[in-house]
């Protein structure tokens, strides 16, 4: 993040310390969220959370943040966010340094509207619970010394238990009880294993929020990005079973696959690349698998990775479907293309679905309302060396129409150039989810 001048933080401060000395009196509504180089910062006394929202967001602020009450209490800023399950890891720690540099010293909770403590502003307690307390021969100092790493991890097990999906939840639970039925007992090696056993199962918890909390620990060092392999299989095993989880978890799994790439690219033992290399794929056949499906099946049969040259010609001159050999309807096509393997086209969609999705955020379009049509989105499109690099020729194969005069049409190759792009169409269903209606590698002829 970029510095700011000692001249902008003291207007800064003095604007901040204004809110907080009005929040000692009476309740203020906030919005928090993170900005291009910092945290953006608004409370009012009597404009609502929406108008505390729209002020940070006409200042420049990222999705990424938190809106609800403000409460000031001696040296406490409690923050009674609206919903604690999508709010940023380490919120408390990343707002009390915000007040810190404008020369505020305060404590800072994030509390649920229930008066639940769900970020105190610790230190995060990944690093606390990392080394278990060794058995000893003094059990009661062992049962001590477990019960703190326990309550060291209450923070990250709240957020679990509040997003984690209801199944997984009813398997946290039960841990939590094997915990609480050990120390009861003052078995500390059951205890013990029920710990590990629970702080695998948090880690792991398949959800938007935990993902976040994951990569922001992780930051872009690879060893601990390779740690990240137990909550890819379960988001795996939850699309599995819920596969509108892809939808709603897709900016999260788009930042992870992202930073596995970039930890790939560190060039770290090779080991450590094989690991982050498995679960890069793992999250690319999630993404792939979730499109290659009815209604959203156009793109991958018809421009996905599997299909041949002669396949292609067909399309064009026999119109038929790649997939299934038949004849479709409507007018004839003049070019077919494809993506020659699943990270390609992953790597288009990550690109155009997040265009999309900025399209609707920048424009205000609302969804359809419930059981009416689709709202259908003008054509997303990018530079295919843009999306998949220098070396994009190589993972995309395309044939054009050859018209010749008083014989049957025939088809050649077609032409790529660095003009070339991936196109993609979307519509905006009434439940506020984007279906893919197709996506394709697009020659320039």
């Amino acid at each position: 993040m970029a510095k700011k001048s000692k001249s902008e933080l003291a207007v800064e401060a003095k604007e901040v310390a204004s809110i907080i000395a009005a929040a000692r009196k009476a309740r203020h509504n906030f919005a928090l969220f993170h900005g291009k180089d910092d945290l953006i910062f608004k409370a009012h006394k009597s404009k609502n959370k929406s108008a505390c929202r729209k002020m940070a967001k006409d200042e420049g602020a990222g999705a990424k943040g938190a809106v609800g009450a403000l409460e000031v209490e001696e040296k406490f800023v409690n923050l009674i966010v609206e919903d604690p399950d999508s709010t940023p890891a380490n919120f408390a720690k990343t707002f009390r340094a915000y007040l810190s540099a404008r020369g505020l010293k305060m404590k800072v909770r994030l509390l649920s509207e229930d008066g639940d403590v769900i970020d105190d502003g610790a230190e995060g307690d990944e690093e606390a619970a990392d080394a278990p307390p060794e058995l000893g021969d003094d059990i009661e100092q062992v049962l001590e010394k477990i019960a703190k790493h326990f309550e060291a991890m209450k923070t990250s097990l709240l957020r679990c238990l509040n997003s984690a999906p209801a199944d997984y939840r009813e398997r946290v639970v039960k841990a939590v009880e094997l915990y609480k039925k050990a120390m009861k007992a003052k078995s500390p090696d059951t205890a013990l294993k029920a710990l590990a056993a629970l702080r695998k199962l948090v880690a792991a918890t398949p959800s938007p929020v935990i993902i976040t909390d994951r990569l922001s620990s992780a930051g872009d060092d690879p060893e601990a990005l390779g740690k990240l392999d137990g909550l890819v299989n379960t988001c795996a095993a939850q699309v599995t079973s819920d596969p509108a989880f892809m939808d709603r978890a897709f900016p999260e799994m788009r930042d992870m696959r992202k930073a596995l790439k970039t930890a790939m690219n560190k060039k770290p033992p090779p080991s450590n690349i094989a690991e982050l290399k498995a679960m890069k794929e793992a999250l690319d056949t999630m993404f792939y698998d979730h499109v290659d499906k009815p209604p959203r099946a156009h793109g991958p049969e018809c421009h996905g990775p599997g299909l041949t040259t002669q396949q292609q010609e067909d399309r064009i001159l026999k119109k038929k479907n790649p997939r299934t050999g038949k004849k479709f309807k409507g007018k004839p096509v003049h070019k077919a293309s494809n993506f020659l393997d699943e990270a390609a086209f992953v790597e288009s969609q990550m690109v155009l679905r997040t265009q999309a999705l900025d399209h609707i955020d920048d424009n205000g379009i609302k969804p359809p309302p419930k059981g009416a049509k689709p709202v259908r989105l003008p054509p997303m499109k990018a530079k295919l060396v843009d999306v998949l690099g220098p070396n994009w020729q190589t993972s995309v194969q395309g044939v054009k129409r050859k018209k010749q005069k008083g014989q049957k049409d025939t088809c050649v190759d077609a032409t790529w150039g660095p003009d070339s792009n991936c196109k993609a169409i979307y519509d905006l269903l009434d439940d506020g989810t984007l279906r893919l209606v197709t996506l394709y590698p697009n020659p320039i002829a």
